[in-house]
């Protein structure tokens, strides 16, 4: 009995003890609590625009009111006031630290009441509204003259356009683009002498923020080789639907082309252009045809190239033209019986120029399970003149089986190596093939993520002594990767590995996803500025419904 009772009070002991209050635990370290607020449309056509995210981040803890600054106008570009009264909050705090009530859907027009509690127990309340706020850019995007015809090379850390030429400059009027609603004074489409420097001050929408720009007769030197590191710049971006109501569709096949300071987008059933520097839409090209699911490209001297997509036994033609004010004419033709293929005119590429030399190549395709086609049509342009078309086959690389397929020389020399990438079957990768022997002599494996993308466009550009290519890896599946790279091949002793972490790579885009999967198609161009100063490249992706813009120069700084 005495043993039961000394157990009785052991377990009492024990209950008793672990009954006890805990103490309060404290962070070792407790930081500011609410570090950043940030405020999204939520509903309507930006309700999932990534870039519609407006952000404070909080440096002043201790204030009493935050104010979300919103742009004056969404898109930046537009006359669309923005509409804050219903925009979703959302908030960056430490560990630990909470806000009452749980952040939703504000009024930002009016001050929204919430209270921050942090990991020590402490509590700070604050009021949230938004500001609208007119934008302080005030830059100039691009400089042309009109007489002579002349794009200036801009230099924006140091403010300067310069003008390159040889030719005596005097009276001209001149074509700008700004930054969204700033202004420029002098009126730069007023005629004046640019045979001495000529300044132009932009002001910001804000009226207050302003830059002078001072433009010359100057040759700006190049670093001796490439595009220069940290100059890539991503001029715009669109979503296609919702700012140009361009849809796509069952064999809308999105390609592109460039000519002078105009980009075009084919859609396969007609041809879009655009302001190249501004994204801004123009309208349809003069002669806007149905390719029939067709492609568009062109050279590097801004001639434009346009091809049907046919079957065996039909006609193929390609079109040109160097304007889009003016219809194409028919550059070449032929009746598809040449070569081991069943269709062609899905994607075109050339390399060079055509009124010079210049090559042009079509993939063909036929279907088979695993994939087993590898031909490509080729005319080659010598003094203007266009050669018989020929069909080439390619060893050693991965093949085919679809319209997913891209081929395009590195230079104008069909000795030189060419680059092939294609989707399907073990596709998706990059091949560099020797053009003397037409067998696969390097490849770039599957991106990481890259297996469901559709990489179905390729292009090559000579600039400032190097040699570069670039492929985009476009949206497949609702889960793909949609991607640009770029690549230097002046040599192709580092084109090895996958393609996203290639000792080769020099460059990678920002990734887009407006849309959804319709029908895949994307295309990817690069183009050097007549000058040779500046180097573009330009996407587009059909299921991301993107269309995107970047620049890269060679100035020396």
């Amino acid at each position: 009995m005495k043993r039961n009772i000394l157990m009785f009070f052991a377990v009492l002991l024990t209950i008793l003890s672990s009954c006890h209050s805990p103490e309060k635990v404290i962070p070792a370290e407790v930081r500011q609590g609410l570090n950043s607020l940030s405020a999204q449309f939520s509903a309507g056509e930006f309700k999932n625009d990534a870039n519609a995210k407006f952000t404070l981040q909080v440096t002043n803890p201790e204030a009493d009111v935050l104010v979300i600054p919103v742009p004056w106008y969404y898109p930046e570009e537009s006359t669309n006031e923005t509409e804050i009264t219903k925009m979703k909050i959302t908030a960056n705090l430490d560990d630990n630290t909470f806000i009452e009530p749980g952040l939703s859907v504000m009024d930002l027009t009016k001050e929204n009441p919430v209270k921050v509690t942090k990991g020590d127990g402490s509590v700070k309340n604050y009021m949230i509204r938004g500001e609208r706020v007119k934008s302080n850019k005030c830059a100039i995007i691009n400089f042309s003259l009109n007489t002579p015809e002349l794009t200036g090379v801009i230099d924006q850390d140091n403010k300067t356009i310069s003008l390159i030429t040889i030719d005596d400059l005097g009276l001209s009027t001149a074509s700008v683009a700004i930054s969204p609603h700033s202004t420029i004074t002098p009126d730069p489409s007023a005629e004046r002498d640019y045979s001495e420097p000529v300044v132009f001050t932009v002001t910001a929408h804000d009226g207050t923020t302003t830059a002078q720009y001072t433009v010359q007769k100057t040759i700006p030197p190049k670093i001796n080789y490439g595009f220069r590191p940290g100059s890539e710049t991503e001029l715009w971006v669109s979503d296609l639907s919702v700012k140009y109501g361009i849809s796509n569709g069952a064999n809308k096949n999105h390609t592109l082309a460039a000519t002078g300071n105009h980009l075009v987008l084919s859609i396969g059933t007609e041809q879009h252009y655009f302001n190249a520097t501004t994204g801004e839409r123009l309208g349809l090209i003069a002669g806007s045809r149905d390719l029939t699911g067709g492609a568009i490209t062109s050279d590097k001297a801004g001639n434009l190239l346009l091809c049907n997509n046919t079957t065996k036994n039909n006609v193929f033609t390609i079109w040109t033209t160097n304007s889009v004010t003016k219809a194409p004419e028919v550059f070449t033709s032929m009746t598809y019986t040449i070569g081991k293929g069943v269709r062609m005119g899905a994607k075109i590429s050339v390399q060079g120029d055509i009124t010079k030399d210049a090559i042009i190549t079509v993939p063909t395709w036929a279907w088979a399970n695993p994939p087993a086609h590898n031909e490509f049509i080729r005319w080659i342009v010598s003094d203007g003149v266009v050669g018989a078309p020929e069909a080439v086959v390619a060893t050693n690389i991965v093949n085919w089986n679809s319209g997913n397929t891209d081929v395009v020389y590195g230079s104008v020399n069909p000795q030189g190596n060419y680059f092939i990438t294609n989707y399907g079957g073990a596709g998706n990768k990059l091949n560099a093939v020797d053009g003397a022997t037409n067998n696969g002599v390097a490849m770039l494996a599957t991106p990481t993520w890259g297996a469901n993308s559709n990489f179905n466009t390729v292009d090559a550009v000579e600039f400032n002594r190097a040699t570069y290519v670039a492929v985009y890896g476009g949206m497949h599946f609702t889960y793909s990767q949609c991607l640009g790279y770029m690549f230097d091949v002046s040599t192709l002793d580092q084109f090895t590995d996958r393609i996203d972490n290639s000792p080769s790579r020099v460059f990678t885009t920002n990734e887009y996803k407006f849309g959804s999967p319709v029908f895949a198609s994307s295309d990817i161009i690069l183009v050097p500025s007549v000058d040779g100063y500046k180097l573009r490249l330009y996407y587009t992706d059909g299921n991301c419904r993107s269309l995107v813009a970047w620049e890269f120069d060679c100035i020396e700084k």
